[in-house]
């Protein structure tokens, strides 16, 4: 493994929530949570939500009181538990109840997720425990960077070792410190605690392998307090991510994330929320592998977790849609001229799917290249099909003029959340989506010489 790809794969690693109705052992005793909030004049409820790995669901509400404040009443539980609370889904604040019997909370409705939790000592806990993991991430951010500008410079490699090796040492006497101190806490510094190739990689052939053997070194996965932890699903999350962006071939990707998953105790809640956070990790990389997974979960929960088979279900019918080989998904926006066209309208021609905004420089830099290509093509079945993420109409179509953008555009003028986008998993721009004839995905993000090559492959000159 070369060095570029040790430096990227290490910072990546060191680089939410389950909660169920049934199954907890309760006291006699209530938890009270309190929430104090301005701006929320015209909020009749707030929403108490759990997390499924896949979905969230609402548990609980409760009314606006004359006082202005909302009160949650939860039963007292020996295992502290993650819920997120809100007025709607776009703004949730997550926090821990269930073994304090008083928390408020303090804030407002126009930012909820920015509210303080207050006389909680395991949330205050819990902030400064992220707020340390942060700052190790940072940490790892830079001694990579360090490592990709030492070159060839040993004594500077031999200095940056060493300080990894100081960050090693520094992450597990801190993992063993809270052995005994906070149990609770120390489970979400172990889904965090990812030690270096470099300094304990002895007796593994190559950094891929002992990421995907010891990146859960540290976890208990028949731990009971895992039921309830959403770091459950952020490290699973991450664990797919990575393997999903570093050119794993497919059998043995599925090969390791199905070994994950047989080490965790299959008839647990742990084992859905990690399942989810394998989901969710395939599906931010548009893994073709999410298929596979996608239909072990359905038939697993299909009796049990309906909402989320629904969910898992649509992802794969996403994701059939765009990986090569796969039919195109139909998608249905307005043109400039206010006018409906769907990409089923241009069947029967070889098709471009560019996606771009009037803001993007990248995009505008791409531009003379694509309507290069245009010119030359268009006479032998070729066509683009450009989806702006712009929200601003006029600088869109001044845009399309200037640049001299003689083709079909579309666009829903809401910017990142561009339905198109979203459903072809467009994440950064400029993208581009081949089609054939047929409406089959040939290639995506083809741009300069590549775009200019695979359309010569085609046209056959």
């Amino acid at each position: 493994m070369t060095m570029n790809i040790k430096t990227v794969l290490y910072a990546f690693l060191l680089g939410s929530l389950m909660i169920f109705s049934f199954g907890f052992t309760e006291t006699n005793k209530e938890v009270t949570l309190t929430c104090k909030v301005a701006g929320c004049e015209k909020v009749d409820s707030l929403f108490l939500f759990e997390f499924s790995g896949v979905v969230f669901s609402k548990i609980g509400s409760t009314p606006r009181l004359e006082d202005g404040t909302y009160q949650f009443k939860l039963p007292k539980t020996e295992q502290p538990r993650f819920y997120y609370v809100g007025n709607n889904m776009q703004s949730l604040k997550p926090l821990i109840l269930g073994t304090e019997e008083e928390v408020l909370l303090t804030g407002s409705c126009l930012n909820f997720r920015g509210a303080i939790i207050q006389n909680s000592k395991i949330n205050q806990d819990y902030q400064l425990i992220k707020q340390k993991i942060n700052t190790q991430k940072s940490k790892v951010k830079s001694l990579t960077n360090q490592y990709r500008q030492a070159g060839r410079d040993s004594a500077k490699i031999a200095q940056i070792d060493g300080d990894i090796k100081k960050l090693d040492e520094e992450r597990l006497m801190w993992l063993e410190g809270l052995k005994e101190r906070d149990p609770y806490m120390r489970h979400v510094v172990a889904f965090n605690t990812y030690l270096s190739f470099r300094n304990y990689g002895q007796g593994y052939p190559n950094e891929i392998q002992y990421f995907a053997n010891t990146f859960f070194q540290f976890v208990d996965w028949t731990n009971e307090d895992y039921e309830y932890l959403p770091w459950v699903f952020e490290g699973t999350k991450s664990y797919a991510t990575t393997l999903s962006s570093i050119q794993l071939p497919k059998d043995q990707h599925q090969m390791v994330l199905e070994n994950l998953l047989k080490n965790i105790p299959e008839d647990t809640r742990t084992y859905q929320l990690a399942f989810g956070g394998i989901l969710a990790g395939m599906q931010a990389k548009n893994h073709p592998n999410y298929i596979y997974f996608g239909q072990k979960f359905v038939q697993k929960y299909k009796a049990t977790d309906m909402r989320a088979c629904v969910e898992v279900n649509r992802q794969i019918r996403n994701i059939k849609g765009t990986i090569l080989g796969g039919e195109a998904p139909n998608f249905t926006m307005k043109t400039p001229e206010g006018e409906d066209m769907s990409l089923t309208d241009l069947r029967g021609k070889y098709v471009l799917i560019d996606f771009w905004a009037s803001w993007c420089g990248p995009c505008r830099r791409e531009n003379p290249n694509v309507v290069a290509m245009y010119n030359k093509y268009k006479e032998r079945d070729f066509e683009i099909l450009s989806v702006s993420l712009d929200g601003n109409k006029d600088r869109w179509i001044q845009a399309i003029e200037k640049d001299g953008m003689d083709w079909h555009h579309v666009s829903d003028l809401k910017k990142w959340q561009n339905a198109a986008a979203k459903m072809y998993g467009v994440r950064s721009i400029p993208h581009t989506v081949l089609l054939d004839k047929e409406g089959k995905i040939l290639a995506r993000n083809l741009r300069g010489p590549n775009l200019e090559a695979k359309l010569k492959e085609i046209m056959g000159d």
